[in-house]
């Protein structure tokens, strides 16, 4: 069989570190010899890429598919601890937009990088869907607004079917608690038997949150989209959403029309030393 990870046997040290660092342990090395992974055991590879970045001698290369960063210099560069703090405790949620819509060049720039999300197994099942235009934006809001004030009108006992009433009503007197106006909206599909689906969704768009915010993005993170559409299939219906996948988490996100100007406080840590 074709060989996805190739060992170059002029420029390996026998070092070991390929095989320390693989994730699923199938990069073998006997008697310091050149390492190598047994034909059996190619299936299980994750195409993680570790045995190739971290080798000192440049001496491994995958051949599997795969895309590195478009237009970046590739060396590693760290930030230093004080401007990543600084950039994380700045970040808020957004509830008031422009109405101009984010370019989709940025948007893609974003999610080039976004790809690079950790993932369970690295199996990467994270597929996008960009709305962008209120009109598409409201099309979902009004869906999700009639499905709240029809299970408020079926259980009439229920506090949480209460509450969505009420968000219901609201929408209906043009509060829009649902999508906040926003003018874009961002969907994560994973597929629909992937037990680490959802997990994935939400570690990717924490790391969309994040670098929208170094383009002047502002995000809101859209819990009440996602229960209804996952109860009612119905109202995404209309998107073209891949066979075999189902909602992950969702945001709405735009230019901000407010400028932060501080910090607020939060709660200090809970932390149990052992």
């Amino acid at each position: 069989m074709a060989e996805m990870i190739v060992f170059d046997e002029g420029k390996c040290i026998r070092c070991g570190i390929c095989a320390e660092v693989c994730p699923v342990g199938i990069i073998e090395q006997k008697d310091h010899k050149i390492p190598f992974i047994p034909d059996n055991l190619y299936p299980i590879c994750r195409k993680c890429g570790h045995c190739e970045v971290f080798c000192p001698e440049g001496a491994v290369s995958s051949g599997y598919e795969g895309t590195l960063p478009s237009g970046r210099d590739l060396s590693i560069d760290f930030l230093e601890p004080g401007e990543l703090k600084e950039h994380l405790v700045a970040r808020r949620t957004t509830r008031t937009f422009q109405k101009n819509l984010v370019e989709k060049e940025k948007l893609e720039e974003i999610l080039d990088v976004v790809r690079y999300a950790p993932s369970g197994s690295n199996r990467q099942p994270v597929r996008w869907i960009v709305i962008s235009g209120r009109e598409k934006v409201t099309e979902i809001a009004d869906r999700v607004a009639r499905w709240m004030a029809s299970l408020a009108e079926k259980e009439k006992d229920d506090p949480m079917a209460a509450a969505f009433g009420q968000i219901s009503d609201l929408y209906c007197k043009g509060i829009d608690r649902i999508t906040r106006n926003a003018p874009q909206l961002i969907l994560t599909m994973v597929p629909s038997d992937n037990p680490w689906g959802q997990t994935d969704s939400t570690i990717a768009l924490s790391w969309f949150e994040i670098l929208c915010q170094s383009y002047g993005i502002g995000t809101c993170w859209l819990g009440l989209v996602r229960m209804p559409a996952r109860e009612d299939p119905s109202i995404l219906a209309h998107l073209p959403v891949p066979r075999g996948y189902e909602l992950g988490f969702s945001m709405a996100f735009g230019y901000a029309k407010y400028t932060q100007r501080g910090i607020p406080k939060r709660n200090k840590a809970d932390i149990t030393w052992l």
